[in-house]
């Protein structure tokens, strides 16, 4: 797992990083890729963002393969917990702790 110089981690939830050890897996397994988390309490994100209490992540997608982004949240929805969201954004994977 890469982080994108400038990203903080001060405050990460534990929740988040178990999400993000996962998705680490998904993207070695399917994209024998390396995954980049480009922001977690950093950023400018929507007012009321799970970005700013540590329960949120981007993850990057230029770097894969065309149609390999939609692959990558498909298995992360069989694979992870019902309290994550995961989303493919146009040129990021937000993955979100958001217990219901």
């Amino acid at each position: 797992m890469r982080i994108k110089a400038g990203v903080r981690i001060a405050g990460i939830k534990p929740e988040l990083l178990f999400g993000l050890r996962i998705a680490e897996s998904v993207y070695k397994g399917l994209a024998g890729a390396e995954m980049t988390v480009t922001a977690i309490v950093d950023g400018v994100h929507k007012v009321g963002s799970k970005h700013y209490v540590g329960m949120a992540a981007d993850l990057r997608t230029s770097d894969l393969p065309p149609g390999m982004a939609a692959q990558i949240v498909a298995a992360l929805k069989q694979q992870i917990d019902q309290d994550f969201d995961i989303v493919l954004e146009s040129d990021h994977i937000h993955l979100e702790y958001d217990p219901k």
